[in-house]
């Protein structure tokens, strides 16, 4: 049975770093594990050899090797009892990690940055590290800022354009800009795909075209806001990106009630 290994971990969307610990002889059993973690772990090798086996899979650790390890995952560490590993490790969480992660092209099955990130990653985890005993209110803020230098070094020289991260930008646009008059023409092209490509990617991925999600979206905004205030209906319209003049019909047309019914049965 997989030991499981759990820390304080988080469940708020935004990345947070825990602690960051430097190893002498990292492993220096010949074998541990299987362990299944509820937090992300980001190694980085500063010495020494061995492996890790991730859900089954086998990679080789050496010096110059940063790789990350997912909430999850059952890994086996393995290290060369005569040339023990010795680096740096980073304990993390935050829902958006895995996106992020995967833009950068890392991933389960492809764990390892690429080597010339090597000495910024490094730089960037003996500083965290230099803040070990720090407490005050700030220390947590201070020790995050330098996982996302780590993470801005790894979108920045290995983003990986993947039809997940294609997705997941498009996502990110509708959810920004919805309110904008944002169409699926304006947001293929925010992507850099063809507009017909991209819908049928996003269908294969969401399970609906993206002018239906996009319309979703601005319904579920729309009653938000009419749940939580009194606007006029042409103030929600426009708010969400909609013409004022056939949102009732739209809305309507969308959910079986007019806004004024549903404004008064919220």
């Amino acid at each position: 049975m997989p030991k499981i290994e759990t820390i304080r971990s988080s469940q708020s969307e935004a990345p947070l770093a825990f602690f960051c610990k430097k190893e002498k002889e990292n492993c220096t059993a010949a074998r541990y594990g299987p362990v299944i973690r509820d937090v992300y772990l980001f190694e980085c090798c500063t010495g020494g050899r061995g492996a890790i086996i991730v859900n089954g899979k086998e990679f080789h650790v050496k010096k110059g090797s940063f790789y990350v390890l997912f909430p999850g995952d059952s890994v086996v560490h393995v290290s060369k009892l005569d040339s023990p590993r010795r680096g740096y490790s980073c304990v993390a969480s935050g829902i958006s990690l895995r996106r992020i992660l995967s833009r950068a092209g890392i991933t389960s099955d492809q764990p390892f940055a690429p080597a010339k990130l090597f000495p910024a990653l490094l730089e960037a985890m003996e500083k965290m590290y230099g803040m070990e005993g720090e407490s005050d209110p700030g220390a947590e803020c201070r020790r995050t800022g330098y996982l996302y230098r780590i993470l801005g070094e790894l979108l920045r020289e290995g983003e990986v354009e993947t039809g997940e991260s294609l997705i997941q930008k498009a996502l990110g646009i509708m959810e920004a800009r919805y309110h904008e008059g944002l169409t699926v023409a304006i947001l293929s092209r925010e992507v850099g795909l063809d507009r017909s490509y991209f819908s049928t990617v996003f269908k294969k991925a969401m399970g609906i075209s993206p002018h239906r999600y996009l319309t979703d979206l601005r319904i579920r905004k729309a009653c938000a806001l009419m749940k939580r205030s009194d606007l006029p209906i042409a103030v929600v319209a426009e708010a969400v990106g909609l013409d004022p003049q056939n949102f009732s019909r739209f809305f309507q047309r969308e959910t079986g009630l007019t806004p004024s019914q549903y404004q008064k049965g919220k």
